[in-house]
């Protein structure tokens, strides 16, 4: 198979495989502190991706939210060093429905999520991260995903945003990678096995 650009799906999720960002004991860094989940699932692997997929919904909010003007000197660091990277990252909206892109290096690309997918593929540059849930499970279904990093939370939350489910066929994966973190979180770096 010809080397081209790989899609990661990066999700936070919990237990019970809800994509929600709980909070329980040692969720919320002290600025002091490093952020060892977010060092894992991104800070490490910005040298190897430089394209941010979304779908509409999540554009827009990350839109609203991770531009460098929205940083504060009281949050935690790691918050501006996301920012940093996405404002310099291409940011491409898989999405048939009509929207701005109004945040730096952002497009949309309309049509079938496959056809985006392969022309993105033939594109030069490095390899693309999926941020969005919806568009995530879309790609899974049709089995675009190449690298899946899971940020795993120690809670079993029983109800939120669902992310698996609604897949036809069963998908294997190969471990790649396993961290522990003191706070009970597990990062988990699997590959699809093709």
């Amino acid at each position: 198979m010809p080397e081209h650009r790989r899609i990661t799906l990066s999700m936070y999720i919990t237990l019970d495989g809800y994509n929600e960002f709980p909070s329980y004991p040692g969720s919320e860094p002290k600025p002091s502190e490093p952020e060892l989940v977010g060092d894992a699932m991104w800070v490490q692997r910005w040298g190897s991706m430089d394209t941010l997929l979304f779908d509409r919904k999540t554009y827009e909010e990350w839109a609203d939210f991770w531009p460098t003007s929205k940083r504060t000197p009281e949050e935690h660091p790691w918050f501006r060093q996301l920012s940093e990277f996405a404002e310099k990252a291409q940011k491409v909206v898989i999405s048939n429905s009509a929207g701005p892109t109004t945040w730096a290096n952002s497009r949309t690309l309309e049509g079938d999520v496959a056809e985006a997918v392969a022309r993105l593929r033939r594109e030069p540059g490095k390899d693309m991260v999926v941020v969005a849930p919806g568009l995530g499970r879309e790609l899974m279904r049709r089995g675009l995903i190449d690298d899946y990093l899971f940020a795993v939370c120690p809670v079993i939350l029983g109800k939120g945003h669902q992310f698996f489910g609604g897949l036809e066929s069963q998908q294997t994966l190969r471990l790649v990678e396993v961290k522990r973190f003191k706070a009970g979180e597990l990062f988990l770096h699997y590959e699809t096995v093709r």
